[in-house]
């Protein structure tokens, strides 16, 4: 089994970052000012916490990557340099994870080049779910609660193990 994580929304609050900096736009509701954003660097990507109880559960995902009960990615979309060096330099500072296994694309539909039978996809966007679902992936639809989602990914595991 591949499991491939996503990042802002799902292991990083990027919400409470874009709150932090108020890099909302003022001419429409709920949308980011990607030009302030950008302004900023590669700090704005590299100073996010974690999402509420990421962290453990990121951990527990890690071990099982060692252990070779799956295989863990984390598949993140960026479109321009400076937020895939603050993605690294965050993901360099936070974890253990190995940098081999991080795969940024440019788009969210991007993330369905790598759907497959035995490849799930944990994120909190549809407009990664649909085309990685579409593509033959498997997706989870990350909601905000980890211990949920966490015994989503235990269940499928413990069953695919039966097989």
């Amino acid at each position: 089994m591949k499991l491939y994580l996503d990042m802002d929304g799902t292991i990083v609050d990027f919400v409470s970052q874009v709150n932090k900096y108020n890099f909302w736009r003022t001419d429409k509701e709920n949308k980011v000012d990607w030009k302030k954003v950008k302004a900023m660097g590669p700090r704005f990507w590299e100073e996010m916490d974690w999402m509420p109880d990421a962290g453990k559960y990121f951990e527990w995902l890690y071990n099982w990557k060692k252990e070779k009960v799956i295989e863990l990615y984390i598949l993140s979309s960026i479109d321009f340099e400076d937020g895939k060096k603050g993605k690294m330099r965050w993901i360099q500072k936070n974890t253990h994870f190995p940098m081999e296994n991080v795969i940024f694309v440019e788009n969210p539909e991007d993330k369905a080049k790598y759907a497959s039978s035995d490849s799930w996809l944990l994120d909190d966007r549809k407009k990664s779910l649909d085309p990685f679902k579409k593509a033959g992936g498997n997706i989870f639809e990350f909601r905000g609660n980890w211990p949920e989602i966490f015994d989503e990914i235990e269940n499928i595991i413990r069953v695919l193990k039966e097989i």
